[in-house]
């Protein structure tokens, strides 16, 4: 496996990926934008490697379980079994962390990449020196961005608010599932001072809904975060057949 690379982490459920032509075409902006070169593949022979190894890992068929796929400067793609899931598609996660905010700029920009992935570790051990679980990580523009990697959504009412970014197939998840929920999105900068005079945070990634119980000792509710949830398991089970 190369130490540089570009990835993406892909939910399935009994063999079947979700969103696998999005994946691989996120992975391939990636890769034309850090490594000058395209990736090109069959997303029907990509959905299959992707199910063949999630059954060779014997990953149940009612339980959601993670793949990783890692694509190297070179363009070759590796793929991991990275777990399995608690649950059955999207969910909120039982689990809401406590989180604390750093302000840093990613080197390369917002596609997930190697880079980023270790500067998003070493802030999570300084989160952990701090007795947080979490990184709410604001750019040196000012703009909350992401919550451990994950696209951050800020409620206020029925108004949920996400910082404008490229698009990903988290984000346009999330979107959808907001919609489907009853509540409005609203693209637009928001900074760290701002952050308590929210409702509730939540990030959306590959396993669904994580509500944040605090950001910086503010606390924060959980009421926005388990419709949009509902939402996402919905949607997850449909797209899935299920």
């Amino acid at each position: 496996m190369s130490e540089v690379y570009v990835y993406q982490t892909v939910h399935t459920l009994g063999g079947t990926p979700l969103f696998p032509e999005a994946h691989a075409a996120a992975l391939d902006a990636a890769s034309r934008a850090l490594f000058g070169r395209p990736f090109r593949t069959d997303p029907r022979q990509l959905a299959a490697r992707i199910g063949a190894l999630a059954k060779a890992e014997k990953a149940p068929d009612d339980l959601s379980a993670f793949v990783r796929m890692e694509l190297s400067p070179e363009g070759t793609l590796t793929l991991r079994y990275t777990g399995l899931s608690l649950y059955r598609g999207y969910e909120l996660r039982s689990l809401r962390p406590e989180a604390l905010t750093f302000v840093y700029d990613l080197p390369f920009g917002e596609y997930p990449n190697s880079a980023g992935e270790a500067l998003g570790a070493l802030a999570r051990v300084q989160a952990a020196r701090g007795g947080a679980r979490c990184v709410v990580r604001c750019g040196t523009d000012g703009a909350v961005r992401t919550a451990d990697d994950a696209p951050l959504f800020a409620v206020a009412g029925r108004t949920v608010l996400t910082c404008p970014a490229a698009g990903s197939v988290e984000r346009s998840a999330a979107a959808a599932c907001i919609e489907a929920a009853g509540l409005q999105l609203t693209e637009e900068p928001f900074s760290r001072d701002e952050l308590p005079q929210f409702d509730e945070l939540f990030a959306f990634d590959h396993r669904g809904v994580t509500s944040l119980a605090k950001c910086d000792g503010n606390p924060y509710i959980s009421l926005a975060a388990e419709r949009v949830a509902r939402a996402a398991k919905r949607l997850s089970l449909k797209i899935l057949g299920m």
